[in-house]
């Protein structure tokens, strides 16, 4: 203005120098004034009142509000100048009109202003500018980025209202989506989320909940960055901390959620994706279907649950506006589910077409590392299960606290295994194994007199014990992993369990001995017994007969509880039950885990031989035996009640040779009323429950074992008992032999290989994907298994051709499959080891296998696994068949003494990748 009024021209007119001018000069000044000093205060009583930034004093400041400024300085300073040269009662009408104008213009932008500095129209303004109704970014990369920047100092403000901040937080994180749309480096797009984490960490009292799930829905749509997914996981944690540290706890807890769900999602990137059963292509089959005899009643169960409904889902309009989707999703609170489909739908297919390969080579290790520091992290921010309760980070908040963090953690880890994610970093499961053993209590509780009457007995239900809870995760850990097709990763979770039982057991901690315990239960009923499939009923029979071997320090832990039929005890008796086809072999695995509890046989662990000197049974052990014998005599698999019978032998002939006959004559009067109450039946008059359609006839059916014509065996065995307990003397106490006792397992096998009703399964040799060597089984309905060995081991142990001691082990795992109970003694039926050194079974040598497993073995390696097709050097995108044999075709060719079928001149062998 001071140039304008320089090189003015100046008239020497007769108005020159008179009143009008001066005047006109004097309100030009003054309105010059007014345009530099209103605006200034303008902008800085912006800035106080906003509470937000400098970057949204220049939204607010905008290069309209200095265009009208301009207007106003012309209009009101420059244009009055220039008239005042030369006044005139017209000039001067018009300067003075200017000022008015000018004035005007003054108030409307200070009135704009003022106006503009609502949250309200701030963060619809920003949120507008940036969601364009046209669906694309315009402005360039520079101006995405500061529209960034100003929504990420307001989410990270807290004097918005709550819907405003909604809206700003889901805004900032689509802007955030858009600028790594458009090519931004991902360590700027990190950093700026530190930067609006710091913000919102330092608020005293922040209002941040949308915040958290637009911070989380942002991680798992970029969980293929592992700069974003770190920058994500550090502001949550420490938005975490500093809510639980002031005492917002649901916060806090909404913070560790959205942990969860931005570790879970990176983890389903980095780990490896492991489903070979249903990814391999295995070939057609030639196998006659085979008529299934036994099939496990699940139509009519009682614990059947009925398939839900499948509602489809709403189809996504994409052609609706960005930002009408957005202000809708924000009028509601905003969950990370819904935002994750909106990011989704903004920006279909973009995150996964992203390389991994540009930030790390070894993605496996980054999945075993992340899944370490996560657990870890979470456990350092646990709080206490009770008040009185020391030496835990998190603290005493509420009851529901420590409920929260442990399934938290457990549904860190089903996420993995739901998705077919295997890790084999078991940090969950050793940091819950680790909390519950610091939560076992060493002194026992007073002693409550019983109630009797029923006036202690609560009308409303207690809250759950902590140790219930870490049973609770554990069990659902082992359930989601079997589901999964990881049978190993689920025994060793069962087997967790069994070692915190038998702790709790040891210190007296009866809740925790029952939670552990039921866990168990819980997790073989609800995975093994409502299940049709005859596979998955064969792998549970592996876990549960693994879980049995481990048994035995909880049973020697255990007080008696015979008269508690939902204790501890029950529960372990009741899991052989659960395999339907397998329960009676699982039931003398069971029986034999008492007696060694019970010191009457030897550990299997020691290496020793079973028995170094005889002692009697104890009471209970024998009462039980009467019953159980009793009860399942007439049973169909005779395993059982021959271990049975076979125990009460050997303690009767303890008994004697101690000079008591009381056992032996006992036994015997035993044995006659049970086979004269099972001659006096028909075959017809048994109750049958083909097709039970009530909770009554399935309770008889659980409780009462479908009876059958006795075993010959068995019936010869309970005669040579009766004869040896009337005899006087003390003779050799010997197995009666069957017809085909001694039989070597070679001929047995080649006979039945001809037979016509042979289970001819199929075994075929894949080759996987991470380089190890798998043996998938198809039976003959198409139902698929992986060969495990004892441990339930299927990776990394196997393999064929020439490669060190992995032929053999896969010969010894394959040779026991291939035999199935072709294998077991048929004049013991496996029960001889039970009685070794009192009661001999001369066909097996009391080893309860018939002899030549091992020389069927042997034969595997040298004329079948040795010449099988190599895995190929470098490991193939899918699992691929390197090979293909049927039972019946592995047993010809083993057992054959001409000429075996080699891979170069099988039809079936699936030929070798190039």
């Amino acid at each position: 203005m001071l140039l304008v009024v320089w090189f003015m021209p100046v008239f020497a007119g007769t108005d020159a120098g008179s009143y009008e001018a001066t005047a006109i000069a004097a309100v030009a000044a003054i309105t010059a004034a007014l345009l530099v000093v209103v605006p200034a205060v303008l902008v800085v009583a912006i800035q106080a009142l906003s509470q937000f930034s400098w970057r949204t004093v220049r939204v607010l400041a905008d290069r309209q509000m200095a265009v009208w400024v301009v207007i106003a300085a012309i209009v009101g300073v420059c244009v009055p100048l220039g008239l005042a040269v030369n006044p005139s009662p017209l000039t001067t009408r018009i300067a003075f009109t200017c000022f008015i104008a000018s004035i005007v213009i003054v108030a409307w932008v200070t009135w704009n202003g003022a106006r503009h500095a609502t949250p309200e129209w701030l963060v619809h303004h920003v949120s507008t500018s940036v969601l364009r109704p046209r669906g694309r970014w315009t402005g360039g990369r520079q101006r995405l980025v500061r529209r960034v920047a100003v929504l990420g100092d307001l989410v990270g403000s807290p004097r918005l209202p709550v819907r405003e901040h909604r809206l700003a937080a889901v805004t900032w994180v689509v802007a955030l989506t858009a600028q790594a749309q458009t090519g931004a480096d991902v360590d700027d797009v990190g950093q700026a989320l530190r930067e609006v984490g710091a913000d919102l960490s330092r608020e005293v009292t922040p209002d941040h909940r949308a915040a958290i799930a637009a911070i989380a829905a942002f991680g798992v749509h970029m969980s293929r960055s592992r700069s974003i997914n770190d920058a994500v996981v550090d502001v949550l944690f420490d938005l975490a901390v500093q809510n639980r540290a002031s005492g917002r706890h649901q916060i806090a807890a909404e913070a560790l959620d959205a942990v969860v769900d931005a570790v879970s999602a990176r983890l389903a990137e980095v780990t490896p994706l492991q489903r070979v059963l249903t990814v391999v292509d295995l070939p057609p089959s030639s196998v006659d279907p085979q008529p299934t005899h036994t099939t496990a009643p699940t139509s009519r169960s009682r614990f059947a649950i009925p398939r839900p409904t499948v509602i489809p889902l709403a189809q996504p309009d994409p052609d609706r506006p960005a930002f009408e989707r957005v202000r809708e999703l924000a009028r509601q609170p905003v969950n990370v589910a819904d935002l994750n489909e909106l990011l989704n739908e903004l920006s279909p297919d973009w995150a996964r077409k992203q390389p991994l390969s540009r930030e790390a080579p070894s993605h496996g290790d980054q999945g075993y590392e992340l899944l370490e520091a996560t657990v870890d992290r979470l456990i350092a921010v646990l709080t206490s299960p009770t008040p009185s309760s020391t030496g835990w980070s998190g603290g005493h908040h509420e009851a529901s606290g420590f409920t929260a963090d442990i399934e938290r953690l457990g549904r860190l880890g089903r996420r993995l295994f739901t998705g077919h994610r295997y890790s084999r970093c078991d940090a969950i499961e050793t940091h819950l194994e680790t909390v519950a053993a610091k939560l076992i209590r060493a002194e026992t509780t007073p002693q409550v007199p019983t109630d009797r009457t029923g006036w202690r007995i609560a009308h409303l239900a207690r809250r759950p014990s902590p140790a219930s809870m870490i049973a609770a995760a554990l069990c659902d850990l082992a359930t989601e992993a079997f589901e999964a097709g990881y049978d190993r990763r689920a025994l060793l979770t069962g087997r967790r369990l069994l070692g915190l039982a038998a702790a709790a057991a040891i210190a007296g901690d009866g809740v925790a001995t029952r939670s552990y315990t039921e866990a168990i239960y819980r997790f073989v009923n609800r995975t093994i017994r409502h299940s049709s499939s005859a596979a998955v009923v064969e792998r549970g029979a592996l876990i549960i007969s693994g879980l049995i071997r481990e048994s035995d320090d909880l049973r020697r832990a255990l007080p008696a509880q015979e008269a508690d039929t939902d204790g501890a005890a029950s529960l372990l008796r009741m899991l052989p039950w659960q395999a339907f086809g397998f329960e009676f072999v699982l039931a003398t695995a069971e029986w034999q885990s008492e007696l060694r509890a019970a010191g009457w046989l030897r550990d299997a662990r020691t290496r020793q031989s079973d028995r170094i000197k005889p002692g009697r049974l104890l009471p209970s052990l024998y009462e039980k035996a009467i019953e159980e014998l009793g009860s399942h005599l007439a049973v169909s698999d005779p395993t059982y009640p021959i271990a049975l019978l076979l125990t009460l032998w050997a303690d009767a002939v303890v008994a004697r040779s101690d000079g008591d006959n009381t056992p032996a004559s006992k036994l015997t009067a035993h044995l006659t009323d049970q086979l004269a109450e099972l001659d006096d039946y028909d075959e017809g008059e048994w109750p049958e429950f083909d097709d039970p359609s009530s909770d009554d006839e399935w309770n008889r059916l659980d409780d009462v074992p479908r009876p059958r014509s006795i075993s010959a065996h068995l019936r010869r065995i309970v005669d040579t008992i009766t004869v040896w307990a009337q005899t006087e003397t003390i003779p050799a106490s010997v197995i009666p032999p069957a017809n085909e006792g001694g039989r070597h397992l070679l001929s047995v096998l080649a006979e039945a290989a001809r037979t016509p009703h042979f289970q001819n399964w199929t075994y075929h040799g894949v080759a996987d994907t991470e380089g190890s060597s798998l043996i998938v089984i198809q039976y003959s309905d198409g139902e698929r298994i992986l060969l495990r060995d004892q441990e339930a081991g299927a990776r990394g142990l196997f393999t064929w051709g020439y490669s060190g001691t992995g032929p053999h082990t896969l010969a010894d795992a394959l040779a026991s499959h291939a035999a199935g109970t072709l294998q077991r003694c048929t004049d013991c039926f496996g029960a001889s080891p039970i009685t070794r050194g009192l009661i001999d079974c001369e066909a097996c040598a009391s080893s309860g296998h018939r002899r030549g497993l091992a020389d069927f073995a042997r034969l595997l390696v040298s004329r079948i696994i040795r010449s099988l097709p190599k895995d190929p050097d470098i490991p193939p995108t899918l699992p691929i068949v390197m090979w293909t044999f049927t039972r019946a075709e592995l047993i010809q060719a083993t057992i054959s003494r001409g000429p075996r079928r080699t891979h170069a001149d099988s039809s079936r062998l699936c030929p070798t990748p190039s």
